[in-house]
């Protein structure tokens, strides 16, 4: 399975915010899309990094009431793990596990295609593994019946 298979499998929207838009307008933007992470563009549009939850909440406990002032710039992870859409999704897994990434933009040429969760990936594993125990079934009824 790869990237690309998951990717079809869920919406094709990327939530994204100006690195320079405050931690609120981020907390905001991804209590309304119900979103974990946004996809940060940078002065050419380009990804620049990638802010969550984690990095919101990192903001609160550095900064406190004032948090929501500061700006996406100041908390995002910069230069975020990338996959690619013909990757391998065991691989991707594997450096999602590693690295303790929740989120991970997916870029194709440049441009940001999609956005991988770790639930994605998880519930892609499940109903992979669910398949292959319904084709085993299926091969053990046949081979009883015969």
């Amino acid at each position: 399975m790869l990237v690309n298979d998951v990717l079809q499998n869920k919406s094709a929207d990327v939530h994204q915010i100006i690195e320079t838009a405050t931690i609120s307008s981020a907390a905001g933007l991804m209590a309304s899309s119900r979103v974990g992470a946004l996809v940060v563009e940078g002065p050419s549009g380009a990804l620049s990094g990638l802010i969550s939850e984690r990095e919101i909440t990192a903001a609160v406990v550095r900064w406190g009431g004032e948090a929501h002032r500061h700006t996406v710039r100041e908390v995002m992870v910069s230069q975020p793990l990338v996959a690619r859409p013909d990757d391998k999704l065991v691989d991707v897994t594997a450096i999602m596990t590693h690295h303790r990434a929740r989120h991970m933009p997916v870029v194709l040429d440049g441009a940001v295609v999609g956005i991988l969760s770790i639930g994605d990936v998880l519930k892609s594993r499940l109903d992979e593994k669910i398949h292959e125990n319904l084709v085993l079934q299926d091969i053990a009824r046949w081979r009883h019946a015969a």
